[in-house]
């Protein structure tokens, strides 16, 4: 064979370090040009300010080709003999298209189906594998002291690892597991006194209820909560984290719903996976619509490191999104009829639909008009099909907002179906505790746009995104939600208004609704120029922000509390969380959340000063954790003349009629059967206020007492036990409901021992079984009555739209209540009726 090097004067054939010279010498597959402007850009910068940083968060475009630039720079630290190196993927589907680009690109590369190849090892190709395969307790990368060495890591899809590392440090034990059934009783007591009627909504299997254990419990009984765990160490659901979390238990949060329990550790121990920890290069790949803030503890990236990303600033935007509110259009094009439109199959259909919904829970509409539901197993193959062109039912995919490509053809409509929330239960814990909080609306934020971007895969991608449910559209439209979108889809929605208000002028012109809304579809399904240009137009107008640095310090100051908690620091740990309060902490909902941090931690040194600490937080935020001792609860108070003021005072608090109805459909929507039954009591509480009324909601407030409370007039109350998720077929109220009735109104006797109540539980079945029985007057709303209470509600707000908010008179609010029946003599007997007993007595 002949050694061309030696022709070339005895020298080894130069393996070049700077990105983009070593792209011009790669054996690409010949249809692969120059790079792109934005990854030559990037390359260039990397390579001359970053090449030594320890962390890069590196953000650009969909279809700007982060991926191989990701793949350029591992191969450039491998020619400067840095060690091995690795590109992680959020999921199969992914690895598979990396390794694919870097096959066409000619880069060596290596998967790892089991143990780690041994080119990876010796630095002589890429390993491209999931975030999974490391981040595991039973990782080939290795877990604890001794681990795989890696020299530079990439990290693709950066938030949708985050989500993957901690299902890996989180123990999931479902009820069916002896270890569920062990731990549920341990803690009984004390979950119990957390919450009397969630208890027993545990105790009954409901999945939605849940309660968290309390800190000094977990901290008290953890010796038997190791050993419960340990016997069962073995198992599936507890022998991937078991190695990573055995000896880090004590610094775990726990939380039991009716059908499973999870134990996470409140900061994912990362220095656990030295191959990642002890990386001396890190990349972290991240798109233009994310907020990296989460980086910081999520992959303990530096906080400097979020501040400056590197970033093409040429280009303001890529891809075109028709962003579709429909119900913005028209009231009748509502959640209901927009199911019904997209979710039949169609055998000429020449594009894919793909609806993305929270839960399982809300996909049963799709799948009852013969659309896919994709499960965990087969997601990937569905994608494929659509991918393929098998365009003829719908794809429905629940709680997956991340980490599916669907360019061009395979999806041309995206329905976003309700807004995202968490299926992970510490995060449901936070949302729940904290919902209105900017933390968790950029979590929400981030959810929405991440969806949105599945279906534009480049810059020449487009697609109509449709978005419905009353949740979804109240959270895009209001200021104080909104700001938390990046300005990018922030123009995408404001042109969807725009495009709402010109269908809105047709429909009065004559137009039908629904015709309205399929000719925009079609005007960009069928490239029509006008709408093509007036969209890139609009789109240029965007004026970049920076990052959001209160945001990052609020993080960063978490991470450094935390951190030196675990160091045993307790003091300096709860003196960082009070300077995080100091410094951007304004609400109580928010201070009350760090008051319990500073009391978990204050824990281990005092329980007396915990328990005050506690007591403070818990005055603060009732949704926390209820004290050990000193708590008292709070009565409401009522001033009858004062309801037409409230509603008057409520209705100021918007700018518009328009966001005043996305408020009140927003509610409404959630109070019918088959809502879940925290949102369901959430929403009754918000109308509460809406209505002129005083409202609470005990159970979840006070830990014990009825549902929901409503002060109606001095004196008289509104006693409410909310049964949302019981079928509509259901026959009989049960034993446990009717105890769960009982205690709720000796509750109220014994808080408001002058006061009169009207007790109602709503419910569908209006009989009682053979072993229940009500120990005081209780009164049934059924569907029926529900269904009639809604109408009159809407009835009532939608009259609003002929006035001016900021100058109606108390009279005419007051007529109005009359007109549609929702005085306080309404509420205690035209929305409810008397229970039935079973026919033998």
């Amino acid at each position: 064979m002949v050694d061309f090097s030696k022709k070339l004067g005895e020298k080894d054939v130069e393996c070049f370090v700077e990105p983009i010279s070593l792209y011009n010498s790669l054996d690409r597959a010949s249809d692969k040009g120059p790079l792109r402007p934005a990854q030559s850009f990037v390359l260039e910068k990397w390579h001359s300010q970053r090449r030594n940083d320890k962390d890069t968060i590196i953000k650009l475009h969909t279809g700007q080709g982060k991926t191989l630039i990701g793949l350029l720079i591992l191969q450039s630290k491998l020619n400067e003999k840095k060690g091995p190196a690795v590109y992680l993927c959020p999921n199969n589907f992914l690895v598979g298209q990396t390794c694919e680009q870097a096959k066409q690109f000619g880069i060596r590369y290596v998967t790892a189906p089991d143990d780690l190849p041994h080119d990876f090892l010796e630095g002589d190709a890429i390993l491209i594998s999931t975030i999974q395969k490391l981040f595991n307790g039973l990782s080939k990368f290795g877990v604890g002291p001794s681990g795989v060495a890696v020299s530079s890591i990439v990290i693709d899809d950066a938030h949708a690892c985050i989500e993957a590392v901690r299902k890996a440090c989180t123990l999931k034990i479902g009820k069916d597991d002896q270890a569920y059934a062990e731990l549920k009783n341990l803690f009984s007591e004390e979950l119990r006194d957390q919450g009397i009627g969630t208890f027993a909504e545990i105790e009954s299997g409901l999945g939605e209820s849940f309660l968290s254990v309390p800190y000094w419990a977990w901290s008290d009984k953890i010796s038997e909560v190791v050993g419960i765990i340990s016997r069962r160490k073995d198992s599936k659901s507890i022998k991937f984290a078991w190695p990573i979390l055995k000896n880090n238990f004590e610094n775990c949060q726990c939380i039991i719903a009716g059908d499973s329990l999870e134990i996470a550790p409140y900061l994912a121990p990362l220095h656990m996976f030295p191959s990642y920890f002890g990386a001396l290069h890190r990349v972290f790949m991240s798109a233009t619509i994310a907020d990296d803030s989460f980086l910081i503890k999520g992959l303990n990236v530096d906080s400097g490191t979020v501040l400056n990303p590197l970033t093409y600033d040429f280009e303001k935007w890529s891809g075109e999104k028709m962003v579709l509110v429909p119900n913005l259009i028209h009231e009748s094009l509502n959640r209901e009829r927009m199911v019904e439109m997209f979710a039949k199959p169609d055998s000429n259909r020449k594009f894919g639909i793909v609806a993305l919904t929270p839960a399982f829970s809300r996909t049963k509409d799709w799948s009852g008009y013969h659309s896919i539901v994709a499960e965990t197993g087969t997601i990937d193959n569905e994608v494929k099909k659509l991918r393929n062109g098998n365009f003829v039912n719908t794809l429905v995919v629940a709680n997956r907002y991340d980490g599916i490509d669907l360019p061009d053809n395979s999806c041309r409509i995206l329905i976003i179906d309700s807004k995202p929330f968490s299926e992970n239960l510490d995060e449901k814990y936070e949302e729940d505790c904290r919902s209105d909080s900017d933390i968790t609306n950029k979590r929400i934020a981030r959810s929405i746009e991440q969806g949105m971007g599945r279906s534009v895969r480049g810059e020449k991608d487009y697609c109509v995104v449709v978005l419905i449910d009353p949740g979804l559209v109240k959270f895009i439209r209001l200021k104080s939600t909104r700001k938390h979108i990046s300005p990018q889809t922030n123009k995408q929605i404001e042109i969807g208004i725009q495009i709402a208000q010109m269908a809105q002028e047709e429909i009065v012109g004559g137009k039908a609704p629904v015709d309205a809304l399929v000719e925009l579809i079609n005007q960009s399904l069928r490239r029509d120029t006008g709408w093509k240009t007036f969209y890139a137009k609009s789109m240029d107008q965007i004026v970049l922000l920076s990052v959001d640095s209160i945001t990052v310090d609020i993080l960063k100051k978490e991470l450094s509390a935390e951190t030196k908690y675990l160091n045993g620091r307790v003091l300096d740990a709860a003196a960082e969380i009070q300077s995080l309060i100091d410094a951007h902490i304004k609400n109580n909902v928010d201070i009350g959340w760090y008051l319990q941090i500073i009391a978990r931690y204050l824990y281990k040194d005092s329980k007396i000063e915990s328990n005050k600490c506690q007591g403070a937080a818990h005055s603060k935020n009732r949704y926390l954790l209820k004290p050990r001792t000193g708590m008292c609860v709070e009565k409401i108070c009522v001033v009858s003349q004062k309801r037409v003021e409230n509603i008057v005072k409520w209705l100021r608090a918007f700018a518009n009629y328009d966001e005043m109805s996305i408020c009140i459909d927003d509610i409404l929507d959630k109070i019918r059967f088959g809502v879940k039954a925290d949102k369901f009591e959430g929403a009754f509480n918000d109308l509460s206020f809406a209505l002129g009324f005083a409202g609470q909601r005990p159970d979840k407030e006070w830990k014990e007492g009825p549902d929901n409370l409503w002060g109606l007039k001095e004196g008289m109350f509104l006693v409410v036990e909310c049964k949302s998720e019981v079928s509509l077929d259901r026959a009989d109220i049960n034993k446990d409901e009717t105890d769960q009735m009982n205690k709720s109104c000796a509750w109220f006797a014994k808080n408001y021992p002058s006061a009169q109540s009207v007790n109602i539980m709503i419910i569908p079945p209006v009989r009682i079984s053979r072993s229940a029985a009500f120990m005081h007057e209780v009164r049934i709303m059924n569907d029926h009555l529900l269904k009639l209470f809604r109408t009159n509600v809407r009835g009532f707000f939608t009259e609003l739209k002929q006035y001016d908010l900021l100058d109606l008179s108390e009279s005419k609010i007051q007529e109005m209540i009359n007109t549609h029946n929702l005085s306080v003599d309404d509420f205690l007997t035209t929305y409810s009726k008397p229970y039935k007993l079973f026919p033998s007595r």
